[in-house]
């Protein structure tokens, strides 16, 4: 009994013991904790301040962008996570500036400059486009190397319902002063604001045919077609106000017109500055997933009042001997090249475009398809005075015409390659016996939209046994903001 009560009381004091160790360790474990513990805590307070600071940031450039968008001017600038305002570059912006950001009166437009350069070379002396009078523009580039067109361009939201553009373009021949136009400057209705969604006023590249609007930059090829060139001294951008509306019942397109002065080639000589109109129409869509099509018509319509432009070329009306004692009647064709028209002028055109991605993704092979057909009409009378100030008149009542297609293959993400033909038919009266066309194949490569340089070989046969071989080498930069977009799978 004593024995049993003796076992019972040590195990008794073993459990007692027991329970006070684990008590103790417990104690002691917890007591360790604590530090741990409070470093978990301020690391986890610093990955919040840090976190929430960086949400802050994201919020204040989120805030920006859509600023920017609707054109108007940020309410505050970048935050650095600290609550101080920084400008773009992450520097903290200036109290003034901050301040004319707090009462919305910052002027933020978008500015973008392109930079064109050439080198060329030619097997003809000249190339002459008889039959047809161009512009300064019309013509091939100099000879060697060159600074091409340039441009400047800003642009801007104005409000919520309008935006401005001006583009300067600037020309820069060999040992001439450069010249500088004003290429665009124009205002244009947006979207959401109760006004004709597609109202534009000032100078433009108005719409007409496929290329017109868009800036020489943006082509597929270093120069443009013959009937460009013929036509519209290669771009109609004169002064006056254009309004396109879209199509009703989910058809792609629009229609529209417009009312301009008809100074622009190939007009000219206005004297109320309400001298030319046009009209145009487009439908496009997608044949299945991969590839579009487009399809347009557009009409030009204006009264010419003593010549086309304000381009002076040589005078061919006159030619001597080798006796230096012969005087000649001017041809036909220096009539039409070289005289004064008076009259009237209406250029029609139809285009068809065709694109498709046949691996499915147009970021890496893209084919596109392009055609277009121009003709003039004109009813008055071709004027040309020669070197011993003869007058020379023809009244003229006919048309000419002219038209291209090319192809252009983007076989990976920066290289494509392309070809075109382009040809003209000049007028009957000016008994030209030939056709003038081109043939243009090119290769461009371009590690952005920001960047391009193109290889490009022409062919020109524009007068009747003549033909001009040309190599021209084109490099495009741009620089800014923003450049222009193009739909030719850059």
């Amino acid at each position: 009994m004593r024995h049993t009560m003796v076992l019972a009381a040590a195990a008794a004091i073993a459990a007692s013991l027991s329970m006070s160790l684990g008590a103790a360790k417990a104690q002691a474990q917890s007591e360790s904790d604590i530090p741990f513990a409070a470093g978990l805590a301020t690391e986890l307070a610093a990955l919040r301040e840090e976190y929430e600071a960086r949400i802050r940031a994201l919020e204040a450039q989120l805030e920006a962008l859509q600023a920017q968008s609707a054109g108007k001017p940020a309410h505050r600038g970048q935050d650095d996570g600290h609550g101080h305002a920084q400008d773009e570059h992450g520097h903290e912006a200036d109290r003034d500036m901050a301040a004319h950001e707090d009462e919305g009166e910052l002027f933020n437009p978008r500015i973008t400059a392109v930079i064109r350069g050439l080198a060329t070379s030619y097997s003809a002396d000249d190339s002459e486009l008889a039959g047809f009078r161009l512009g300064h523009e019309g013509e091939r580039a100099p000879e060697g190397f060159s600074l091409d067109h340039s441009e400047l361009t800003l642009s801007s939201d104005i409000s919520d319902a309008v935006r401005g553009s001006l583009s300067l373009g600037i020309d820069a021949h060999p040992g001439e002063p450069a010249e500088v136009e004003v290429e665009e400057a124009y205002v244009q209705t947006l979207p959401g604001a109760g006004l004709p969604v597609g109202l534009k006023a000032g100078r433009a590249l108005w719409k007409f045919g496929f290329l017109n609007e868009r800036h020489a930059h943006e082509d597929d090829f270093a120069d443009r077609s013959l009937p460009y060139r013929a036509y519209l001294d290669n771009a109609f951008n004169d002064d006056g106000v254009q309004i396109s509306l879209g199509l009703p019942g989910g058809l792609g397109g629009e229609v529209g017109g417009g009312a301009f002065r008809g100074d622009d080639h190939p007009f000219g000589g206005s004297d109320n500055g309400r001298r030319a109109w046009s009209a145009f129409a487009r439908m496009n869509g997608d044949l299945g997933r991969d590839s579009s099509w487009r399809i347009g018509a557009s009409m030009l319509n204006g009264k010419v009042i003593g010549g086309a432009d304000d381009h002076a070329h040589e005078e061919e009306g006159e030619h001597v001997d080798e006796e230096g004692d012969e005087h000649h009647e001017p041809s036909p064709a220096s009539l039409f090249s070289e005289g004064m028209f008076t009259g009237d002028r209406r250029l029609y055109a139809v285009d068809a475009s065709y694109a498709f991605a046949p691996t499915g993704d147009t970021r890496q092979s893209r084919v596109t398809l392009l055609g277009e057909y121009l003709w003039l009409e004109e009813d008055g009378v071709y004027e040309l005075t020669d070197d011993e100030m003869e007058e020379h008149e023809l009244e003229f009542d006919g048309r000419s015409s002219g038209w291209y297609v090319q192809a252009v293959y983007k076989f990976l993400p920066e290289l494509r390659v392309g070809a075109r033909y382009s040809r003209l038919t000049a007028p009957s009266a000016a008994e030209l016996g030939h056709d003038p066309r081109a043939i243009a194949v090119m290769a461009d490569w371009t590690d952005s939209r920001f960047g391009l340089l193109r290889l490009q070989y022409n062919r020109e046969d524009l007068d009747a046994g003549e033909s001009d071989d040309q190599v021209i080498l084109q490099y495009t930069v741009s620089l800014g903001s923003d450049g222009h977009a193009d739909d030719h799978g850059h």
